[in-house]
């Protein structure tokens, strides 16, 4: 007699049912996110286009989802904000923005692709914490489909 035949019926049985069931357990019955929405738009600072600036969307009161972020180009414009669980745009509603412009001592923009945390990178902020610290900015945005965003900054 084997050690397999020592194992009750019964149990081999919910073994195999348990296997049955994960099987069909695909994620196709999953709940899906939020419908996500283009968003596009333009950051100015004093009037000029704000270049290789970062910024952050985190929805605010009753607007779905979990926010994204998006990096404005050589024009301060944007585009393709990448929501924060995968895909492009943002669900409708209401957002607060953090908009950070670091640079390295050298002047130089914080590469796109540099994972570095804040604390541990040489590179410095050049905007106001009232624009670039989530805790203190003021800024809101409400995302509405085809309706590019416009911010217009003052640094004094």
């Amino acid at each position: 007699m084997s050690e397999f035949d020592k194992v009750p019926p019964v149990l081999v049985c919910l073994i195999c049912l348990s296997f049955v069931l994960l099987a069909g357990c695909d994620g196709s019955d999953a709940p899906e996110g939020p419908s996500l929405s283009d968003v596009t738009g333009k950051v100015l600072l004093n009037d000029e286009p704000l270049v290789g600036t970062d910024l952050a969307f985190v929805p605010t009161g009753t607007t779905e989802g979990i926010g994204g972020s998006v990096r404005t180009d050589d024009s301060g414009s944007f585009q393709g904000v990448l929501y924060a669980r995968g895909g492009t745009g943002l669900p409708m509603g209401t957002y607060k923005v953090t908009i950070s412009k670091r640079l390295m001592p050298d002047g130089s923009p914080v590469a796109a692709d540099d994972e570095t945390p804040a604390i541990e990178s040489p590179a410095q902020e050049t905007l106001p914490p009232y624009y670039s610290n989530p805790e203190k900015s003021k800024l809101e945005v409400v995302v509405e489909e085809g309706k590019p965003i416009e911010l217009k900054l003052k640094k004094s």
